[in-house]
């Protein structure tokens, strides 16, 4: 199956959400030129904020939404580039002078409890089991509301799931090196269950991907008003195989996560010699 076959019938606003590319270049405008800055601001960190954008424009807003909605794997693919990518470096890029949590005790607790390791992993990886539930994921999947409100929760709770890894303010960054490589142990364990969950299923789990009717529901959220779905897509897609897009899929995830949160582990110690 060729990714240009299936793209062809599909205009350029099809592929290339304009919301999300205007969205996403706001937010890069505001961060660079109207939030205060501090004089003391790294280039990295406007770096690191700006490519997070640009994944989250790549995910959400390029052709690989519309593979999303017709392939597993590249569903798969936007969750590994959203979440395990863009958000630690949205993290590493926030202006830290704008988080005044140091005068005020009450910001400050809220803050501590937002961002506590076991919050966070219970808080992400919940719902993110939650979200890979066959009827949950169908359901979120042919509602333009609950797909965009999931998406914007997802992306939230993943920011804070990397927030106890970056510690990106130094004064509240009170976990140890090894207390961090525990916790990255532990995320990759929890990330677990949705691999074996799709790896060893011989059913087909998701409708969205299984029937017809609900694959051209979730694509129809897709297309720009008054543009229709290419006649021919169903029969560019067959023979279509959801069982083995499922294992790919969970091969991807599996394999991603373990490569990103290693090599988050050798940041940490590079981070930690410079110390």
């Amino acid at each position: 199956m060729v990714i240009s076959q299936i793209l062809d019938g599909f205009s350029f606003h099809s592929q290339w959400n304009g919301g999300v590319i205007f969205f996403t270049l706001i937010l890069i405008v505001l961060y660079m030129f109207l939030l205060p800055t501090p004089k003391d601001h790294p280039k990295y960190k406007s770096i690191a904020f700006a490519g997070s954008m640009l994944l989250i424009l790549f995910s959400v807003g390029s052709p690989l939404n519309l593979l999303g909605r017709m392939l597993f794997r590249a569903h798969i693919i936007q969750i590994v580039v959203v979440l395990l990518i863009a958000a630690p470096l949205l993290v590493i890029g926030i202006k830290t002078n704008l988080l005044e949590i140091k005068k005020n005790n009450g910001v400050k607790k809220v803050y501590r409890f937002l961002t506590h390791p076991v919050f966070v992993i219970i808080l992400f990886h919940g719902l993110f089991i939650l979200y890979h539930v066959p009827v949950v994921f169908d359901w979120i999947r042919t509602g333009y509301f609950t797909n965009y409100f999931f998406l914007v929760g997802l992306i939230l709770a993943a920011a804070l799931l990397w927030w106890p890894i970056v510690g990106p303010i130094k004064e509240e960054d009170k976990i140890t090196f090894k207390q961090k490589l525990i916790y990255i142990v532990v995320n990759i364990v929890l990330f677990v269950p949705v691999t074996l969950f799709l790896w060893l299923s011989n059913t087909e789990l998701y409708s969205v991907y299984s029937d017809t009717s609900q694959m051209l529901a979730a694509l129809a959220l897709c297309m720009p008003f008054g543009e229709e779905i290419p006649p021919d897509l169903l029969e560019t897609l067959l023979p279509y195989p959801p069982i083995s897009e499922q294992k790919n899929g969970a091969i991807i995830l599996f394999i991603s996560q373990a490569l990103i949160f290693g090599l988050s582990t050798v940041w940490l110690y590079m981070k930690k010699g410079r110390k």
